[in-house]
């Protein structure tokens, strides 16, 4: 159990640190801004039910997923976004 947490942990510092370095703290604040909203707008059609604490654990586990994966994401859509193409292959 140890073992599977420091994995865990280990993981998510390397996941959170790359989202930190591509979209920075005001850029993760955003993603969270705009999870929340969806959340509050979701609570407010009466389609989410907020009173089951189990159900606010995986609420919270998806919002932070959906954060690290656009955080570890943007490099590519930026990309796209600008019109920029990677080149890695060398002709010799």
């Amino acid at each position: 159990m140890v073992l599977s947490g420091l994995l865990l942990m280990i993981g998510y510092i390397v996941y959170l640190r790359a989202t930190l370095r591509s979209i920075g703290y005001f850029g993760i604040g955003l993603v969270l801004a705009l999870v929340s909203a969806l959340v509050w707008v979701l609570y407010d059609l009466d389609v989410l039910s907020l009173d089951d604490a189990q159900r606010n654990t995986w609420i919270s586990l998806v919002a932070l997923s959906f954060v690290l994966g656009i955080g570890l994401s943007w490099s590519h859509v930026r990309r796209k976004l600008a019109g920029q193409h990677d080149v890695d292959d060398v002709d010799e």
